[in-house]
């Protein structure tokens, strides 16, 4: 980890995502929240999940061609600027005389446009930052400051919508994602590197953006082992519904007699647990290179049965402590699964494979968020938790079944290096 953070380059990125990331769960924060103390709806909350997940769907395709096409660097630069500014303009829609919830939708949506872009550039300029062998403990380290930054933003959030309301949240959000472009913009590009892709791109023909995307799905389906890594987080999406915001916010609320602050400590626990798996991670870097496959199996089913306990929580301890525990598996599932892909695919499709599985992941999200938040409405908020359990243990089944999964290996990985 000493020896990462001694690299210029990655150590600004690493400080770039610690803010970003205070930027991102502030404002979903604020925004859930609000929507649910002024309306208190489930389904009109889980608005904000389609808000948030519909633009990927659309949109990641074609992020990822301009991520594979244009400067990573750049990409991210000019999203955090746009998020920002998106982030000012929820001042105009909560306001003590004129609280418009499709303004605030609007906006949401344009954050998550803006995400689109941002995450394949983050996940795709990685391997350019870092050696090969550095891999698992690059993604261990940006995963475990996501964490840091989600549990005390989480905690923080939600003390601060209580003590010190909206307006000066979304203050404090916007100034995150302004010093997030500035670190970005301080990373230095190899120039050799730089004189090198500029080479390659004046040699390749250009083709249109439309037929970049096909050229990445091509890719993806013909992958042997980043096919089944991304079918396996897309079907894990499904059940991953019942942890959207609004959901937990209705489960914390009618089923254990709950409050906003006891919604923010479930998932600071959680995420608190991630950040726990994520540095044990960067302790067990070889062992977790050997058998990333098996890792990512055995937690599948790790998932569906803590679900099903979460579900029969009886108090609001005993669900922190469930979803702490949740963490860790889940934080070192994640690192697997980043490593493999950025280990085994390469470099100048990378952006649009990361696209490709966060336009599918993001629409399997909005789609079971938006039907668990409607059955929240309908029927006992447990039995909806117990059936994502088993949707877990499906998604356990389907991974357990590839061979190339069972097999992988990140060391033996081809990988080919991308460009800033």
């Amino acid at each position: 980890m000493t020896t990462l953070l001694r690299n210029r380059n990655f150590a600004l990125l690493w400080l770039a995502q610690f803010a970003s990331g205070i930027g991102d769960v502030l404002y979903n924060v604020g925004v859930m929240v609000t929507i649910f103390q002024t309306t208190g709806s489930a389904l009109q909350t889980a608005g904000v999940l389609v808000a948030t997940t519909l633009p990927p769907f659309l949109l990641s395709p074609f992020a990822g061609a301009v991520v594979d096409r244009y400067s990573r660097r750049h990409v991210m630069i000019v999203m955090n600027l746009l998020r920002a500014l998106l982030v000012g303009l929820l001042l105009l829609f909560v306001r003590p005389q004129n609280f418009n919830l499709w303004g605030i939708y609007a906006t949401v949506t344009g954050l998550a446009a803006a995400t689109a872009f941002y995450l394949p550039a983050r996940l795709a300029i990685i391997p350019s930052l870092v050696a090969r062998r550095q891999l698992v403990q690059a993604n261990s380290l940006i995963m475990s400051t996501n964490q840091a930054t989600l549990a005390a933003g989480y905690v923080i959030g939600g003390v601060l919508i209580l003590r010190v309301g909206f307006h000066r949240l979304v203050l404090l959000d916007l100034t995150t994602f302004l010093v997030a472009a500035a670190l970005i913009l301080t990373i230095r590009v190899d120039p050799d590197a730089l004189r090198k892709k500029r080479a390659v791109a004046l040699m390749t023909p250009t083709v249109p953006l439309w037929r970049a995307v096909s050229e990445g799905a091509s890719y993806l389906r013909r992958h042997e082992l980043a096919r089944p890594l991304v079918v396996m987080e897309v079907l894990e999406h499904v059940p991953h519904g019942v942890w959207t915001a609004a959901i937990m916010l209705v489960f914390v609320q009618e089923a254990l007699a709950g409050n906003a602050a006891d919604w923010g400590y479930q998932n600071a626990a959680f995420f608190s647990g991630q950040l726990v798996g994520a540095i044990f991670a960067t302790l067990v870097a070889r062992r977790l290179a050997h058998r990333p496959g098996w890792m990512i199996i055995g937690n599948a089913c790790l998932f569906g049965l803590l679900t099903i306990i979460y579900a029969l929580s009886p108090t609001n301890l005993f669900a922190v402590v469930v979803a702490f525990v949740f963490g860790p598996p889940s934080a070192m599932r994640d690192i697997a699964q980043d490593s493999l892909l950025q280990a085994s695919v390469a470099g100048e499709v990378m952006g649009r494979v990361y696209a490709l599985r966060n336009m599918l992941t993001n629409f399997n999200m909005m789609l079971s968020g938006v039907a668990f938040a409607w059955l929240a409405d309908l029927v006992p908020i447990r039995w909806i938790y117990v059936l994502a359990g088993v949707l877990y243990l499906g998604t356990a089944a389907y991974a357990l079944s590839s061979l190339a999964l069972r097999r992988s290996h990140i060391e033996s990985q081809l990988s080919v290096s991308s460009g800033q």
